[in-house]
Order: structure tokens, then sequence, then C-alpha cells
């Protein structure tokens, strides 16, 4: 029995072709549309007993079937990162290239014999690039500038302050050795000295 769907020649009494799974003409599983073509009822199609098939090239390719009764895996719930992911992606590092955002805090002193009510709250530092006025690190103190008193900068993994204020009156504590280069000042006590290299 010749398929009209491939042309496949067939047993006499099959009811689908041996190539591309179409019923034959007078299977049960075929009607015959306004045209006078073959159709295929649904049912008999996509039925759950019969795997699909595609032919390409003459080539049968087997699709695995899908049982709509099996519940698909559902994904797996996975924790919640710890870790802080604010930051930018560089586009010339490779894919996904993740970059933070360098970040530091200045935490204020509190002197001997002050109200700690008047004490400046604690500074949060986030970029490459900041100004340290008055207003940001300590609104009621006239001894910094309400310009620019110092710059904090982070390159090549390092932070660095910079001296802005006109008065020269931005200071770095030697709690460890700390690199010098000519012209810097250095405040003992209530003396300043220019350091000179000979």
């Amino acid at each position: 029995m010749r398929c009209n769907n491939c042309g496949w020649d067939n047993p006499d009494g099959s009811t689908r072709c041996e190539k591309c799974n179409a019923p034959l003409q007078g299977g049960t599983s075929q009607q015959q549309n306004s045209y006078g073509h073959s159709t295929v009822i649904e049912g008999d199609a996509f039925g759950p007993k019969q795997p699909s098939k595609t032919v390409i090239d003459e080539t049968i390719i087997e699709a695995p079937q899908v049982s709509p009764s099996q519940p698909k895996p559902q994904a797996q719930p996975q924790a919640a990162p710890t870790e802080d992911f604010s930051g930018t992606v560089n586009p010339y590092a490779g894919v996904g290239a993740f970059v933070p955002v360098p970040r530091c805090i200045l935490k204020p002193v509190i002197f001997p014999g002050e109200d700690s009510r008047y004490v400046p709250q604690q500074v949060n530092i986030k970029g490459n690039y900041t100004e340290l006025n008055r207003q940001l690190i300590d609104p009621d103190n006239n001894t910094i500038t309400s310009k620019v008193q110092a710059t904090l900068t982070f390159k090549d993994g390092k932070w660095y302050v910079q001296n802005q204020s006109v008065q020269k009156t931005t200071y770095v504590f030697a709690g460890e050795p700390i690199e010098v280069k000519h012209g810097d000042v250095i405040l003992m006590g209530n003396r300043t000295f220019v350091f000179e290299e000979d």
C-alpha cells in the first residue's frame, strides 16, 4: 500500500507508513477533506503511544515523547547571595567581568570631654573619587572648609588622600610607617615642617 504522504510502498494491511508514520489510505485514522486529500485525525497523529517522527532528506529523526501528566522539573531554590554585588561590568575584561565599587568609611574620633551628641556621624564613601568638605564630614566644624577640604581617590587598589584647602589643613596621622614625598607637610605638635629630599 503506497503512502500518500511520502510515496513509500508499505506491506498490505499496514495502517501507518513505515517511513513517515502517516496514516495509510483505508486505515481508521484518516479522513478525506473537501479537496480529496487525506488528513490525519488529531488524536491518532498525536497519541501518546506513537513516537513522533520528522522526515528530513530521507532521514527519520526520533523525537522524545513528553507525557502531559509528568510534572515539569522545578528549579532548585538558591541561597541569597551574602556578598554586595553593586558595581559595574567592565566591557573590556571579558564576558561577565565584574568590577566592584570601592568603598571606605571615615569614622569621627570623640575628643576627651566631648559630648557624644555633637559627634558627627560616620561618612560612608563609595566610588573612585570623592570630594570632602564641611557639609559631608562635619557640618558644625568651621575649621573644615565649606568648599573642598581634600579629595579621596581610589587607584590601583589603593586609597589616596590629597589636600585641596587653601589653608593646607589636611593631615594624616602616621600610625604606621607612611611614605613621605618631596614637598609634603608634617605636623608635629603644633609645628609644621616641609619635607624636602636633599
